[in-house]
């Protein structure tokens, strides 16, 4: 593959796949689109469905108390299944999980929620403690809640660490730098076609659902297909030709400690930690403002007209970008396109929280616009998670996933479940920690609304953190893709 014809100017920005590489490319998008189609329409859901039922700070509590020890378990049992099985077995078990649950959420949890509702339980837990009301809902619907954590946890296991697993132990430097932004057209057309049907079923929630557990289900045969092809063809698709060190067999808390001690790993974990802290206290004012707009207007549907057109403008966003742009950016260096998404994270918040400062004193605009101040601060919103987001696909995640690439087969590994399987989901659960254990009881009187600048601020110190763990990062990056590439010329 490294033997192609250069490209014309035109086709390196455009599509810098060549023909010999579409046998690996076409599936890999595939993949990313059907694994992102479910993550669109799972993270619409989980936050409709309990902002249908009850308030949005139970969003929160769900992080802190439930998602963050789910995500830690969860991440136990795949490191031990990791130990004994092949890469392709892995996959399987964990997608076959996914699909049990979804399958049995959309045939019998959805379908019978309020006969499964603990209401006295809940009544009597608030009794006793009112001020964690948010914690006592969140028991009450427990059949949401167990979707919410399962939706997260796609999030994380199917997406962060199957998926650019299996794509990183599958392409080799050369082809990164290429590939992985142009991987993320598939995973837009994804939000796209996901944005348009829930617009579409904004009144059949268990309907979206059911699309889930298809999707899920191809993507089983999807991957094994390819899975095949590479077995039998392992010349075309094999590029770890260097020994590979011996696999150490370590627990899930030893490789925490391994992570520890690895300051390469370190400092992806705070690119990690930092991007889904700052998604989470952002998205958290965002999503008060949703709430507060539908206890004005009454209108539930309007939750999944904002939650669909996130997807669809999203997809359009994250495509336009990645063809016009993903590739001049990343040809300025590895610090240049990671600094990217943390820049503009920068610039939206700046530019929104400006705009709830200032939303009073817009009446004249709103009245001219025939609409409000609440439902302009939502769309607003809705803009920034959209830039913000699609920055995330074409660079946040391509640049973190070629960071890994360099490292040996232990870190690949056991590091990247550390670090994308605990550090995700703990960069959200410290920012919803913070709302609800924090700033919420302290300074909000219970509603996250009241504590929008106090989140502001702690937005800027994240990002101001992110930006210096990327500068400390590009440095020992660069040393060690000089050093691999190197080897790889070697090798070919």
């Amino acid at each position: 593959m490294e033997n192609n014809k250069e490209f014309g100017k035109i086709r390196s920005i455009i599509f810098p796949i060549y023909t010999s590489e579409l046998r690996k490319f076409i599936p890999l998008t595939s993949i990313f689109f059907i694994i992102s189609f479910n993550y669109s329409i799972l993270r619409s859901l989980k936050d409709m469905f309990i902002l249908q039922n009850t308030g949005a700070e139970v969003i929160y509590y769900l992080k802190v108390f439930g998602v963050m020890p789910s995500i830690i378990l969860l991440t136990i049992l795949y490191s031990k299944i990791s130990k004994g099985v092949s890469r392709d077995t892995r996959f399987n078990i964990v997608i076959a999980y996914f699909l049990v649950f979804f399958g049995i959420t959309y045939f019998f949890l959805i379908p019978n929620l309020e006969s499964l509702r603990l209401d006295n339980l809940a009544d009597s837990l608030e009794q006793s403690m009112p001020r964690l009301l948010g914690l006592w809902d969140a028991i009450r619907y427990w059949p949401l809640s167990l979707l919410y954590i399962n939706a997260e946890a796609w999030g994380t296991l199917a997406l962060s660490v199957l998926f650019w697993t299996f794509v990183n132990e599958i392409t080799p430097i050369y082809q990164a730098k290429r590939f992985y932004s142009f991987l993320s057209i598939g995973a837009s057309i994804g939000l796209i076609i996901a944005g348009t049907m829930i617009t579409t079923f904004k009144n059949n929630f268990n309907a979206l659902l059911g699309f889930v557990v298809v999707f899920v289900a191809v993507l089983l045969v999807i991957y094994n297909i390819f899975a095949q092809d590479i077995r039998k063809n392992p010349t075309i698709y094999q590029v770890e030709q260097k020994p590979k060190k011996k696999k150490v067999k370590t627990t899930f808390w030893e490789s925490i400690q391994f992570l520890a001690k690895s300051r390469y790993l370190a400092l992806i974990s705070i690119l990690v930690l930092s991007y889904n802290m700052f998604i989470s206290l952002f998205e958290a004012i965002w999503k008060a403002e949703i709430k507060e707009l539908l206890n004005i207007t009454g209108d539930q549907s309007i939750s999944a007209v904002i939650y669909g057109a996130q997807g669809i403008y999203g997809g359009i966003a994250t495509i336009i970008l990645t063809v016009f742009f993903s590739a001049p950016i990343m040809n300025r260096g590895w610090r240049f396109a990671a600094s990217f998404t943390p820049v503009v994270a920068l610039v939206c918040t700046i530019v929104f929280f400006s705009f709830l400062y200032f939303q009073d004193s817009l009446g004249a605009v709103t009245t001219m616009l025939n609409t409000t101040p609440i439902m302009m601060a939502v769309m607003f919103g809705l803009a920034n998670v959209v830039f913000i987001k699609s920055a995330k696909y074409i660079l946040f995640d391509p640049t973190k996933e070629r960071a890994y690439i360099p490292l040996d087969e232990e870190s690949k590994v056991r590091g990247k479940a550390a670090v994308d399987g605990v550090g995700s989901r703990l960069g959200k659960s410290l920012g919803s920690f913070l709302l609800t254990m924090f700033l919420v009881p302290l300074f909000g009187d219970n509603l996250i609304v009241n504590v929008r600048y106090h989140v502001f601020f702690i937005l800027i110190v994240i990002l101001v953190g992110w930006l210096v763990a990327i500068n400390k990062l590009s440095v020992r990056y660069n040393k060690l893709t000089e050093e691999q590439e190197k080897q790889e010329k070697e090798v070919l």
